[in-house]
C-alpha cells in the first residue's frame, strides 16, 4: 500500500555504521544523484543486508500494524511496518523502511506478539516476530520493492532509477535543521495597514556531533598564525557558516585548501551524512513532517543560499512533500491563490533572502528562517498572526555572529574568538530582557503550543516575543 501520511516526527538513531563505499566504476550517476543537491535523495532506499550479516544481532524485529491515535469509535489500521527492538529503544518503520518514531522508555517484556503499544502519536499492534535471518532478508526485499513502487507512484514514471543508480548506497539516516533582536532597525516604510500580531521564536539549537567536530578541526587549524595569513578571515567565516548550515555543504567549496587539508580527511563521505548532522536541518525536517504532512499546514522557509534550499528541496522530493521555490511576486501570488482556493499543492514555499523585498505570503502562518540575517528582510513576507522560527546553531560561530548583532562584542575580537566553542553567552547576557526565555526541561505543553509537536531534541533555548502593531514597525 502507498503511505500518504506522516513521516517521522521523532529523532532517528545517530549514525551507527558507514555506508558501502561507492565503486569508481559505478560513479556514473548524474550530479543530481550526489549528496548536497536537490536530487540527492532519489537514491535513498532501504539497503540490502550484506552477505553474512546477521539482521538479528543484538535486536529483535517484529511485523506490526500502525495507525494514528484518534477518538473515533470505529478505527482501522493505516499501514503496516516493522518494529526493531534493541536494549535501549524500539524503532517503528513503515512498509518502505522509513523511520516513523522511536520509543526509548519501555519494558522488554511488553514487546511481544499481539501486544498493543503507543509509540509517539500512533497505536501499534505487534503481529509476528521475525526469528530467522531469511525472514528478515525477505522482509527487507519487500521494503525495497515498496520503496520503488512509492517512487513510481509519486513521479508517475516506471523505473526512474536505472539499475546502476539503484545500487548506490543509502546513508544511515538520509540527511545526518540566525536572528536579530528587538534593537534591529530597518528603514523600509510601508503605507498604513491594519495592526497585526506576529509571534517570533528565536531557537538556539545544540550543534550536532559532526558540526562540533568540524568546528573544532577548523579552530585547531587556524590556531597557527601562518594559516590565518594563508587563508583569509572571510574564507574561514564562509567555511564556518557552511558547517552551521550543514557540513555536507562543504562539498561545494572542497577545493579550498582549509577544507581539503584540515576537514575532509576527518569527515565521513558526503553520502554518509544525514538528517542529524545539522541541528538546523533536523529542526526543519521535524517541522515539515509535523506541520505539512501530519497537520496539512503550509509553511515558508527562507535561506541565504541556494545550496541550503537545495538540500531542503531534496528532502521534499524524497518524501513527496509538495513545494515551490518562489523567485518573484507572480509566483508568490500563485502560492497565495492556491492557499485561498484550498488547493492541496504546493504546501511549502522556499525563498532566498535576496528575493524577499516585495513578496507577501498572505496565508502562510509558519515561517522558518534558516539564517538569522534574513530576519530584517521578511516584513513584507509575513501574514497576520504568523509564527516566525529563527534558527541559530548555538555555542559556535553562528551564535557569535548573533551576539555581534546584539552588541555583545566591541568589534576587536580575533578570528579565534569567532571560532572557539562557547557556552550560553547569549542566554547569560541581559541583552534580550524584553523577550521571554525558555530553557530545558521543556514541558510538552510548551512544545505543543509553540511548535505543534513535542519532540525537538536539539532545542537548547528559546526566546519568544509577540510583536503587535503595523507591519512597517514590526520586527524593529
Amino acid at each position: 500500500m502507498r503511505r500518504s501520511q506522516a513521516p517521522s516526527i521523532r529523532r532517528a538513531a545517530k549514525r551507527g555504521a558507514s555506508a558501502t563505499e561507492l565503486e569508481p566504476a559505478k560513479n556514473v550517476a548524474s550530479l543530481e544523484m550526489q549528496w548536497g543537491t536537490s536530487g540527492g535523495y532519489k537514491g535513498f532506499r532501504p539497503q540490502k543486508y550484506n552477505d553474512g550479516e546477521n539482521p538479528l544481532k543484538n535486536k529483535r524485529i517484529f511485523l506490526v500494524l500502525w495507525r494514528k491515535q484518534s477518538n473515533k469509535k470505529h478505527k482501522t489500521w493505516t499501514g503496516n511496518g516493522t518494529l526493531e527492538v534493541t536494549a535501549t529503544k524500539a524503532t517503528l518503520k513503515d512498509e518502505t523502511g522509513k523511520l516513523m518514531d522511536v520509543l526509548t522508555c519501555f519494558k522488554q517484556d511488553t514487546i511481544q506478539e499481539d501486544a498493543l503499544l503507543e509509540i509517539g502519536m500512533r497505536d501499534v499492534e505487534i503481529q509476528v516476530e521475525l526469528r530467522t535471518a531469511d525472514e528478515c532478508i525477505s522482509q527487507r526485499s519487500e521494503e525495497i520493492e515498496n520503496w520503488y513502487r512509492q517512487q513510481e507512484d509519486s513521479t508517475g514514471m516506471v523505473s526512474v532509477l536505472n539499475e546502476t543508480v539503484r545500487k548506490l548506497p543509502r546513508p544511515m539516516n538520509i540527511l545526518k535543521k540566525p536572528k536579530r533582536s528587538s534593537e534591529f532597525k530597518c528603514d523600509v516604510v510601508v503605507a498604513a495597514a491594519p495592526p497585526i500580531k506576529l509571534n517570533e521564536y528565536i531557537c538556539m539549537l545544540a550543534p550536532a556531533e559532526l558540526q562540533c567536530q568540524s568546528m573544532q578541526l577548523l579552530a585547531d587549524y587556524c590556531q597557527d598564525l601562518e594559516m590565518q595569513q594563508f587563508c583569509g578571515t572571510e574564507d574561514v567565516f564562509e567555511i564556518a557558516q557552511q558547517i552551521c548550515d550543514h557540513p555536507v555543504l562543504l562539498r561545494h567549496i572542497e577545493h579550498q585548501h582549509v577544507v581539503s587539508e584540515a576537514l575532509l580527511p576527518h569527515m565521513p563521505p558526503w553520502q554518509e551524512m544525514g538528517l542529524y548532522d545539522s541541528a538546523k536541518f533536523e529542526f526543519v525536517h521535524l517541522m515539515l513532517d509535523n506541520l505539512v504532512i501530519a497537520q496539512d499546514e503550509r509553511c515558508a522557509i527562507v535561506a541565504n543560499s541556494q545550496s541550503c534550499l537545495d538540500i531542503i528541496i531534496g528532502y521534499c522530493q524524497s518524501w513527496d512533500i509538495s513545494y515551490v521555490q518562489i523567485e518573484d511576486s507572480f509566483q508568490a501570488d500563485s502560492f497565495n491563490r492556491a492557499c485561498s482556493n484550498g488547493a492541496k499543492e504546493p504546501k511549502v514555499a522556499l525563498l532566498l533572502a535576496s528575493y524577499l523585498s516585495q513578496m507577501h505570503l498572505a496565508s502562510c502562518k509558519y515561517v522558518m528562517l534558516y539564517n538569522f540575517s534574513a530576519r530584517s528582510q521578511i516584513r513584507h513576507l509575513l501574514a497576520a498572526d504568523a509564527r516566525i522560527y529563527t534558527l541559530i546553531t548555538a555555542g559556535c560561530f553562528e551564535e557569535w555572529q548573533f551576539q555581534q548583532h546584539l552588541g555583545l562584542f566591541n568589534g576587536s575580537e580575533s578570528l579565534m574568538d569567532a571560532l572557539k566553542l562557547r557556552e550560553n553567552v547569549t542566554h547569560q547576557s541581559q541583552i534580550l530582557v524584553d523577550w521571554d526565555r525558555w530553557q530545558p526541561p521543556f514541558s510538552e505543553e510548551f512544545l505543543q503550543e509553540v511548535f505543534l509537536l513535542i519532540d525537538l531534541p536539539s532545542l537548547k533555548y528559546v526566546y519568544s516575543k509577540q510583536h503587535e502593531g503595523r507591519l512597517a514597525n514590526l520586527l524593529d
